[in-house]
């Protein structure tokens, strides 16, 4: 008989008249749908005119640091055997990674910059002359000691000694230092205390040492006074090399070695050891080296960064005698500047208020009036933003923000305003005490004064962190912060860029995340991204993202961090399990299947965790594709577990059949079942037409092979006699289990009982006998709610969970 609808259609088609079906998803609902033919009003356009030319908004492209794509596929093509960029794509890529404003000098970078300068060595130039220039390798020297990485620098480390070595062979006599060079060559004068400085800054300060005293740990007569400079200026980076790296003995020796070397023993190295022991508590040593003479041409300079901490020490150790002979020395002439600081932040430290520091503070402008009325040519002194700094710095490691306030006001009082530290100190110790807005307040007025170099930008990513997740602050005045750290080129931590991105991404704006993560993603080193994914895959698995929202923020995820391991996809194929969307769950193990990276492929593990989702959403469709996939995987070893999953999946998508064929295979490999594949097997039998007999058979190999029985096992053979309808024995494996297994009737064996009996007079012959002998359990089971199947009309279902792992 032919369609009517097929008659409908082609009438359609010869009227020219639009076809508008009443269920279709497209369709614009204000509209009423026509069944006439003819004429028809046909649906207004969605787009406007204007619209037409609106161009797409699209997330902008990656920023990657120069150079680093190229030195990317060098080390690619070594990997992977292929040919290589030319020595001089790589030399000008490695040239360029460096001359940025401000490099990427994380491990992970530097690294490839490693890789591509060892590879320029191993093919050198047909004439013999270097790839780089010395001008370029001398810059790649100043990036390494100028921007160290948070952690490690190891390659850093590694890549300077190489460049060194290169420098030495070019450098040649382009400097003319032949009229302040008496024993040193220019090499030795400019480019190896340069490496000195490097080694100990990246923790190689042995290595340092070794270098320093073979070129300078001869004795001599000879040295010009620039000479001597460089000598103690060399000498004095090894010893804050090992103080920097904690190593007590090897500081100590390093002075006995100086010694031996000729070199002045300054204030600077003096002030290097008195804060090395005052930090880590040992005021007997700090007084030792406090009181080690130095010549009497060093005017004592060094030492004055060292006497705060020195004298903050002593005051709240209690050793205020020892502190008190320091500051009557100090004072025995007039001070310098510094040293005033100093006296100050003790008297502050021993419990002197704000007004007794002022009192001070003009006790030191007449003081000074008076020496400059008897010599007019000494400095003016008098207290600067460094005094109030150094004031509201002791306050802050006492933890008092009130006093550090007051030290603030009493420098406004005298006309000294804060300066770019001291609003930094304001926004910490107002972030430690949880004060958002007064933070802010000091964010404002540090706003004009924040580079790219600023010490401050580590503040102020906490104090956008905070107003982001306060989430009490206007969007635009967190975003205000924001942008203006992106025009200042100041570069966010990889917390308040997940903590933004996040942001946006509740907000509905994904591009705007995209854009951010496009920005900074690239410049990060790889422990700096876990960072950012993490928080975007927290953002996933919250229960109060929508699934779209979710779905977009994985795609960003996949696309941005494609080396995302397997470990953590798997959680976020799982959240798509939850969230009862398989498809995309589905799409998330194929990400994984198709990788070739050992650290992303599919393993067994991602094949029993989407069997183990698939079952729980009873999605045949899927589950056919992945199971086709494990057929054809050759680097997955089928065993009991797995087909434990897919056991349980063929069972939950109706297809027993397949279930109990899989039970057959594990009964048949050397593995064998486990429990958890009997509890299985018993599940597939429950849809299976007959299934009590197949249940039956299982159950009587059991008792005949003496298997132990437990509640999960039984429970599960139970369901199988119950959903088979077989309910009067249903019912007397429940009034026996005590007596013969052991097991009391309880909420998960009742429950699951109930589940099982798929006929509305049977439940209700189960509940009315659950409510006479189990009250309590029946009360449990009505507290999880219900609902009838078939639409309303069938038996009913508590909110009963009966998930079972393979």
């Amino acid at each position: 008989m032919p369609s009517h609808l097929t008659r409908v259609v082609f009438r359609s088609i010869i009227a020219d008249t639009p076809l508008i079906c009443r269920g279709c998803v497209q369709r614009t609902p204000r509209l009423r749908a026509s069944f006439q033919h003819g004429p028809r009003a046909i649906a207004p356009q969605r787009r406007t005119f204007l619209g037409m030319f609106k161009p797409e908004r699209k997330i902008k492209p990656p920023d990657v640091p120069a150079g680093l794509e190229v030195m990317g596929e060098l080390i690619q093509a070594q990997g992977d055997g292929l040919r290589p960029p030319t020595p001089a794509q790589v030399a000008a890529a490695l040239d360029a990674f460096f001359t940025q404003k401000k490099a990427d000098v994380e491990d992970f970078h530097v690294a490839k910059a490693l890789n591509a300068l060892q590879y320029l060595l191993a093919n050198p130039k047909e004439d013999g002359q270097p790839w780089l220039s010395y001008k370029s390798m001398n810059a790649m020297m100043y990036k390494i000691e100028r921007y160290p990485p948070g952690t490690g620098g190891t390659p850093h480390r590694i890549l300077a000694k190489l460049l060194d070595a290169e420098i030495e062979k070019v450098i040649g006599n382009e400097m003319d230092l032949s009229k302040s060079l008496a024993t040193l060559t220019v090499y030795e004068a400019i480019e190896l205390p340069k490496l000195v400085r490097i080694l100990c800054t990246y923790g190689a300060s042995l290595e340092a040492r070794d270098l320093a005293n073979k070129t300078f740990g001869t004795p001599s007569d000879k040295r010009s006074l620039h000479e001597d400079k460089i000598v103690r200026n060399t000498w004095k980076a090894v010893v804050a090399g090992f103080a920097k790296e904690g190593n007590t003995p090897e500081l100590i020796k390093t002075t006995e070695m100086m010694r031996d070397a000729a070199a002045t023993f300054t204030s600077e190295v003096q002030g290097v050891l008195v804060k090395y022991f005052v930090e880590r508590n040992d005021l007997e040593q700090a007084k030792h080296w406090y009181s080690t003479a130095i010549p009497e041409w060093d005017d004592g300079r060094g030492l004055q960064s060292a006497l705060g901490p020195f004298l903050t020490s002593l005051a709240l150790s209690g050793d205020t005698a020892f502190g008190q002979q320091v500051v009557a020395s100090l004072l025995q002439e007039m001070p310098a500047k510094e040293t005033w600081d100093a006296i100050f932040v003790w008297s502050a430290a021993i419990g002197k208020g704000a007004d007794e520091i002022d009192r001070m503070m003009n006790v030191m402008i007449r003081r000074n009036q008076e020496e400059r009325q008897k010599s007019p040519e000494k400095p003016v002194i008098l207290p600067d933003i460094k005094t109030i700094n150094s004031l509201v710095e002791l306050a802050m490691s006492k933890q008092d923000s009130y006093s550090a306030e007051r030290f603030v006001v009493l420098g406004e009082k005298r006309g000294i305003y804060p300066d770019e530290k001291t609003y930094t100190m304001q926004m910490r110790y107002r972030l430690s005490i949880n004060d958002i807005d007064g933070a802010r307040a000091a964010y404002y007025g540090l706003q004009g004064q924040i580079t790219e170099d600023s010490d401050c930008a580590e503040a102020v990513n906490k104090l956008i962190q905070a107003l982001c997740n306060l989430q009490q602050h206007h969007f635009d005045d967190i975003m205000a912060i924001v942008d203006d750290l992106h025009e200042r080129n100041v570069r966010l931590t990889p917390e308040t860029v997940a903590t933004v991105c996040v942001l946006h991404l509740r907000r509905g704006e994904p591009h705007d995340a995209g854009d951010l993560l496009n920005m900074h993603a690239h410049h990060l080193s790889p422990e700096q991204r876990v960072v950012i994914r993490n928080g975007l895959a927290s953002f996933i698995m919250d229960s109060q993202t929508s699934t779209a929202e979710a779905w977009e923020t994985y795609q960003m995820l996949r696309h941005a961090f494609p080396e995302t391991p397997r470990a953590d996809r798997i959680p976020l194929m799982d959240e798509f399990f939850r969230r009862k969307r398989s498809d995309m769950a589905c799409h998330v193990f194929f990400h994984m299947r198709n990788s070739v990276e050992e650290t992303i492929a599919a393993d067994k593990e991602v094949y029993v965790k989407a069997f183990v989702g698939f079952a729980r959403n009873a999605d045949a469709e899927s589950l056919e594709l992945v199971s086709n996939q494990l057929k054809i995987d050759l680097n997955v070893e089928m065993d009991t577990q797995l087909r434990n999953s897919l056991m349980l999946a063929w069972a939950a998508t109706k297809n027993n059949g397949r279930a109990l064929s899989m039970w057959g295979e594990i009964g048949s490999s050397r593995e064998g079942p486990t429990y958890n594949s009997i509890a299985i097997a018993f599940r597939a039998c429950e849809g299976t037409h007959h299934g009590e007999r197949h249940a039956r058979s299982i159950w009587a190999r059991l008792k005949e092979l003496d298997v132990d029985i437990d509640k999960q096992i039984f429970t599960a053979y139970m369901c199988a006699i119950a959903r088979n309808h077989r309910h009067d024995d249903a019912l007397a494996l429940i009034e026996a289990a005590e007596e013969e297994y052991g097991f009391t009737p309880d909420f998960y064996i009742l429950g699951n009982w109930f589940q099982c009996t798929a006929n509305i007079d049977r439940q209700e012959k189960v509940e009315e006998w659950i409510k006479a002998r189990y009250p309590a359990v029946w009360k449990q089971l009505e507290a999880l709610g219900s609902y009838r199947t078939m639409d309303g009309f069938g038996y009913r279902q508590f909110n009963f969970n009966r998930d079972l792992e393979p």
